[in-house]
């Protein structure tokens, strides 16, 4: 869905959208999104053509256990309040005040480095699906975990070790003393020099 901020009817508009999983457009291999992503909340327009755009987004994730590959049910519930500034009024330095509002979106917009609740745009629009995908990267942990005590991939035979115990031998050694350790075999047990 994507609002164009010209056409607002009032200084704030509501707004509630059921936003496809599929406009997401995100990768599989970084979250699956489970149904329709929901927004609630408004946009209010502010001084020097910002916007604010305020609400609650929430969707269902579906990631991959960082440790096992399980798929992993994720829930984000998370408040949205982002500030949307004209490239031009970024360029010409002039900040709005934290009190002003701004809001839009488009493929061409960015985060700025300082305040990453500003968004320049170049477009007078924004695309709730395009703030819906950042906002679940956001929200998503580092490492997902099928749960916390989560055992993992055994690292010989590959086989999930929540489900089955494998009789592999899961003793690490260290490859660069590789040639340390033949050598103590080549010499067998003698007695130290003194």
């Amino acid at each position: 869905m994507v609002i164009d901020l010209t056409t607002l009817a009032a200084d704030r508009v509501p707004v509630v959208a059921d936003i496809p999983a599929a406009a997401l457009d995100a990768p599989a291999e970084d979250f699956v999104v489970g149904g329709p992503v929901h927004f609630e909340g408004d946009v209010e327009r502010g001084s020097a053509e910002t916007y604010q755009l305020r609400g609650q987004l929430q969707a269902h994730l579906s990631l991959t256990c960082a440790r096992c590959t399980d798929p992993v049910d994720f829930a984000v519930d998370v408040p949205v309040d982002l500030r949307f500034v004209p490239v031009a009024v970024e360029k010409a330095h002039v900040r709005p005040s934290p009190s002003a509002v701004s809001d839009d979106d488009d493929d061409g917009r960015e985060m700025n480095d300082e305040d990453p609740s500003i968004v320049l745009y170049d477009e007078p629009r924004i695309d709730l699906a395009q703030v819906a995908r950042e906002q679940c990267y956001l929200a998503m942990p580092m490492k997902p975990l099928c749960r916390p005590e989560c055992q993992g991939l055994c690292v010989q035979c590959g086989s999930n070790r929540n489900v089955t115990t494998c009789t592999c031998e899961n003793r690490w050694e260290d490859p660069r003393l590789a040639g340390l350790k033949s050598l103590l075999k080549d010499a067998g047990p003698q007695a130290p020099r003194e």
